[in-house]
């Protein structure tokens, strides 16, 4: 995975959460913005074991 991929997919997983964060206090549903918060993470942490394993 080169550098701009990494850093994409760690943008879209912070707005990913921000996003459901967002929804969590707007809507004050909690379950249902929680899996917002799961896949944001997810793919977070995917990008940075990625860039750990590439290293």
């Amino acid at each position: 995975m080169d550098k701009k991929t990494r850093y994409l997919l760690i943008l879209i997983g912070f707005l990913s959460v921000a996003t459901g964060i967002y929804g969590a206090f707007k809507t004050g549903e909690i379950i249902d913005s929680f899996s917002g918060v799961i896949i944001g993470l997810s793919i977070v942490v995917i990008a940075l074991i990625e860039r750990n394993k590439k290293s």
